[in-house]
């Protein structure tokens, strides 16, 4: 399959770029906002250069990899939708319920294959949490942060979607979605403030799932570097030890209920990166329809936790 890249995100450069590589494909095409003003980093090796309005017009191309910033993920999900093309696009797909529902009618009229880049949901990690025999599942604990980035780092912009609730947030919902079933009910939603910028600094929530399932998290854009996910049953626990951008070789632990560290699980060696690219290729493909149930309650319930928490929509 042949990818254009919009944009020059980090995650393009140092992740997906490699992986649709390494997963047997081409990045022929790189659409720049400022075409030629420096040079193609080496990543791209043969890619042509080009302007986003012109990578969405090359007929050439199969796909396109939309990492830019939050805001721009639907309005250019849908200009290569109608200019037929799959999409792979960053998460989060959608910063309102609004924007969500726009996308969907497009990809329905225009009949190509949409995802949302969550890797996780291919690496091996989560399948095996998912069959993982604990009993039934009543409570999860996430835990995702990362130290305050630069000053002209898209994150710290609320108009450009910034802040963690929608950059990482995201990730600490789907754990749930992945775990538990249906549409969640936020119990409470508390926000801090970053001193510096018009974005959260930091988000903690406590959603209810229809089983009675709950799920707490913090989320920080300005704090230590830290990832965790536990998971309590009524007959054991278990742990991920990086839920989210595990090392190449990562390990989990769990117990059918004893205190001590647990039994070990250690995973072969994996780029999830590049297996979620083979999902996508596979599903374009094969003609599937494109699934939006997760990334509807995702959406939802960032923009639940806004409102309880005072933040601006």
């Amino acid at each position: 399959m042949k990818f254009g890249i919009l944009g020059e995100a980090k995650i393009a450069r140092e992740w997906l770029v490699p992986a649709i590589l390494d997963a047997g494909h081409e990045v022929t095409h790189i659409g720049r906002r400022n075409p030629g003003k420096e040079p193609l980093p080496s990543i791209y090796k043969g890619a042509i250069e080009t302007d986003y309005e012109s990578l969405l017009s090359e007929s050439s191309i199969d796909a396109i990899y939309n990492p830019l910033p939050n805001h721009l993920h639907v309005p250019y999900s849908i200009k290569a939708l109608q200019s037929g093309k799959h999409v792979l696009c960053e998460k989060p797909v959608a910063l309102t319920m609004d924007e969500l529902l726009q996308l969907e009618s497009v990809v329905k009229e225009n009949n190509y294959y949409f995802y949302e880049a969550f890797m996780i949901r291919s690496h091996p990690q989560w399948h095996w949490l998912q069959n993982l025999d604990i009993g039934e599942l009543q409570s999860a604990h996430f835990v995702f942060s990362y130290p305050q980035q630069p000053i002209g780092n898209h994150r710290n912009r609320a108009d450009d979607g910034g802040g963690p609730l929608y950059d990482i947030g995201c990730y600490a919902i789907l754990s749930g979605c992945l775990l538990f079933s249906g549409m969640p009910e936020v119990i409470s939603a508390n926000a801090i403030m970053n001193n510096n910028f018009d974005v959260e600094k930091q988000v903690d929530a406590v959603l209810r799932w229809p089983n009675g399932a709950i799920l707490n998290f913090t989320v920080s854009g300005s704090a230590a570097l830290c990832q965790s996910l536990s998971v309590l049953g009524t007959n054991g626990w278990a742990k991920l030890n990086v839920p989210v951008n595990p090392p190449e070789v990562t390990h989990a632990y769990w117990s059918k209920g004893g205190l001590q560290e647990g039994t070990k699980v250690s995973f072969p060696a994996c780029n999830q990166y590049k297996l979620m690219v083979d999902d996508f290729v596979s599903h374009a493909n094969s003609g599937v329809p494109s699934d939006f149930s997760m990334s509807r309650v995702v959406t939802k319930t960032i923009n639940d936790i806004q409102r309880i928490a005072g933040l601006t929509i």
